[in-house]
């Protein structure tokens, strides 16, 4: 499972699924788009802890992500000295390319097996995600 999961992160494959979808970002910040998707309007301190890394760390990221468009700043409505980051209509509109991107590329690598083997698979992944999100009680 490591060796898949490191295959499928390789920069090389997500360099592909850029390409594909026609969206040039770093190669980390797709799941920094995926995460606030996830989590809607947050503070990058929360976004750091989600995605578990320093807050400082994020920073970079964030500030490429609102340089090209993809997230914009706002006020936090609980602390007006604190800021939240959210999609863009343009970072949606790219996230929801880059994900069928992903998914052509699942469905390429799926095309030779047969309807059931692609039917257990998913519930096996299904079953596995979910037995980790209840040990971890994250998500």
């Amino acid at each position: 499972m490591s060796d898949l999961i490191r295959l499928f992160n390789r920069p090389a494959v997500q360099r592909r699924v850029m390409a594909e979808a026609g969206i040039a970002i770093e190669v980390g910040a797709y799941w920094v788009l995926v995460r606030i998707d996830d989590l809607g309007a947050c503070r990058p301190s929360e976004l750091a802890t989600s995605l578990g890394v320093d807050a400082s760390t994020i920073t970079h990221r964030l500030q490429a992500l609102e340089r090209d468009g993809y997230i914009e700043r706002l006020t936090d409505p609980a602390d007006g000295r604190a800021c939240q980051v959210r999609l863009s209509s343009e970072g949606a509109a790219a996230l929801a390319e880059l994900r069928a991107a992903r998914r052509a590329l699942f469905e390429h690598l799926l095309a030779g097996w047969e309807e059931r083997e692609q039917a257990d698979l998913v519930a096996a992944a299904g079953r596995l995600g979910a037995a980790l999100r209840g040990e971890i009680r994250e998500l």
